[in-house]
């Protein structure tokens, strides 16, 4: 499938776009996480926290986008533009996460099946000292890190690295790069930017796999669908599968 080269393309060019402030860092996932596990009850209260990744009053992004060509994805890669949660005074960061999952077997009938998937596994990660707040349809992700953590050097290529595992129990994912952005709310807007576009695809993937609406004359989507084939191709077979 090539429904999100360009948006792998966008991403990319955003990364490596050059700024006298900040440069991106680049690390290699572990295999084995050094860190613990959380308990069922791990909640991290507001006076236990000890960072903020993408509090509702800072910009946040969050989306994962996949592709079944294995050289556009840089297995086990991190990238970070902005601190690391060491790295920083602030109790608060803006978050911009990106994933790019190279796989196999992905088409129209699957995609969006295996979307959920694997976007619905990051709830699935389990590290002690980090919450996930909050996620809405809106590719906001809200996280809490707890001072004990902070002071242990709990590390978003750690949080990237547990990503990339939880990833990979599917057998279709073959291999995972992880880009994050704690720069600025201006550098996590921009990233943004090029994540609408990925939810325009994805709500238009949900109104015929969820909704089984298939009336292109009524439907807001159907400027995203004139510029993607494969969504036009996912419409066909999923309508040819209605019950007459």
């Amino acid at each position: 499938m090539k429904l999100f080269h360009d948006i792998i393309q966008d991403v990319r060019s955003f990364m490596d776009k050059p700024r006298s402030s900040v440069s991106v860092k680049a690390f290699q996932a572990v295999s084995e996480i050094p860190w613990p596990e959380a308990g069922p009850r791990d909640i991290i209260l507001q006076s236990d926290t000890g960072v903020e990744l993408g509090n509702p009053r800072d910009q946040s992004v969050s989306f994962l986008v996949w592709t079944n060509d294995l050289s556009l994805v840089q297995d086990g890669s991190i990238s970070l533009l902005g601190p690391d949660i060491g790295e920083t005074d602030a109790n608060r960061l803006p978050f911009g996460r990106v994933v790019l999952i190279g796989g196999t077997g992905f088409d129209e009938e699957n995609s969006y099946a295996r979307f959920r998937e694997m976007d619905l596994s990051r709830y699935d990660i389990s590290l002690k000292g980090y919450m996930m707040r909050a996620v809405s349809q809106y590719m906001r992700e809200w996280s809490r890190i707890s001072r004990e953590a902070v002071e242990n050097r709990f590390s978003l290529p750690l949080l990237g690295s547990a990503m990339m595992r939880q990833l990979k129990t599917f057998d279709y994912v073959k291999s995972v790069e992880v880009m994050f952005v704690t720069s600025s709310n201006p550098d996590v807007l921009e990233l943004k930017q090029t994540g609408d576009r990925f939810i325009r695809i994805i709500n238009a993937m949900t109104r015929m796999a969820e909704d089984h609406n298939f009336d292109c004359e009524t439907c807001e989507f159907q400027p995203v669908c004139n510029e993607a084939e494969e969504l036009r191709r996912m419409h066909k077979s999923l309508k040819e599968k209605q019950p007459i």
